[in-house]
């Protein structure tokens, strides 16, 4: 059984960040561990919202494993909250990469052309160190633009654009790299470069009119998930989105979108 440590966000309100990749991947046979980068009340969308720092408690568990010299096949990282913190994952990451494990991100810090609520440049720089260090990353459109600083704001790419951004991302870390939520020529797409085959591949879909928050989140870890049990990059993605559009239409009568999918109820369908 292959062993995934999951590193992000504790939601308390929700199913979003580590709450709700845990149940995807635990149901994928994988055994999990998970060092949580912060507490968090609700989603950010709220407005209002609640955020403990567990950097300090980060620190000593670091500390205490490596002591102990456990190991992980891979770690999934998301939102963090602090330089500090970031730059403790990051170091931690790359001992870990050195010894074969495989270090996959998702740099959670914006959508739909805005960075998240309370989050700042400072963000985008640190999310950039650690994408540095990763095997495979998966920012939205929105991220992507944010840590290449190109086409900030701009909701619809052409062609050259979309690959120009791609390859600036693949020059930032080395690897391989996914872009979500694209619009490349008016059709909304996912489109990654898979640094194994060198080759750039484009995915249509269908955007649906129902929206969810932390379905990012259930994107990545599907994506993460079947990539580690030795899919290719682009059948993982494919078999990502098309279970994200499979249960967004299965919940289109949901009442509280912004607490994100309730994924226990579609867990068989993976």
């Amino acid at each position: 059984m292959n062993s995934i440590l999951l590193i992000g966000d504790i939601v308390g309100y929700g199913n979003l960040g580590m709450s709700v990749m845990l149940p995807i991947l635990s149901h994928m046979k994988y055994e999990i561990y998970r060092l949580p980068s912060s507490l968090v009340s609700n989603n950010f969308g709220y407005g209002k919202f609640a955020v403990l720092d567990t950097t300090d408690y980060m620190r000593q568990c670091i500390d205490v494993w490596e002591e102990q010299g456990f190991t992980v096949d891979a770690v999934c990282t998301g939102f963090l909250v602090s330089k500090e913190q970031a730059q403790l994952v990051t170091d931690y990451c790359r001992r870990l990469k050195a010894r074969g494990t495989r270090i996959f991100v998702d740099p959670i810090m914006a959508d739909d052309g805005e960075l998240y609520n309370g989050l700042t440049q400072q963000t985008v720089e640190y999310m950039r160190e650690i994408c540095k260090v990763a095997d495979v990353i998966v920012p939205n459109v929105t991220e992507a633009q944010f840590l290449t600083g190109l086409f900030l704001g701009k909701e619809s790419l052409t062609t050259s654009e979309a690959e120009t951004l791609i390859a600036s991302l693949h020059e930032l870390t080395g690897n391989s790299v996914v872009v979500s939520s694209m619009i490349l020529e008016g059709q909304t797409c996912t489109m990654l470069y898979d640094n194994f085959t060198g080759r750039t591949k484009v995915l249509p879909y269908q955007q649906l009119k129902s929206q969810f928050s932390g379905t990012g989140d259930v994107f990545s870890s599907i994506t993460f998930g079947r990539y580690i049990q030795g899919y290719d990059l682009e059948t993982s993605v494919q078999n990502a989105m098309d279970y994200v559009s499979k249960v967004i239409r299965e919940n289109v009568s949901y009442g509280r979108p912004d607490n994100g999918i309730p994924i226990e109820l579609h867990l068989s369908e993976l």
